[in-house]
């Protein structure tokens, strides 16, 4: 939620729309918002996962990805 804070200042000025995806909190929200569409998304791994593995989402046109704790991910079966 912090980095979403900090791309939001970003986004706005060149006119981006971001999303922030996470665990703790019902998907249903944070569906339709990947449904409507982001140039930027920021997720936890664990929650980029569960829309990865139900089809909801897919990295087909990502750009660019930066990993944070990627050691983490890796242990989740991101490889």
């Amino acid at each position: 939620m912090q980095i979403e804070e900090e791309t939001e200042k970003f986004a706005k000025i060149c006119q981006l729309s971001s999303l922030c995806v996470y665990g703790g909190v019902p998907k249903n929200e944070q569906l339709q918002g990947l449904q409507k569409g982001a140039e930027i998304l920021i997720a936890t791994p664990g929650r980029l996962l569960d829309f990865l593995e139900c089809g909801e989402t897919n990295l087909n046109r990502v750009t660019y990805l930066a990993l944070d704790e990627a050691d983490r991910m890796l242990d989740m079966g991101f490889e």
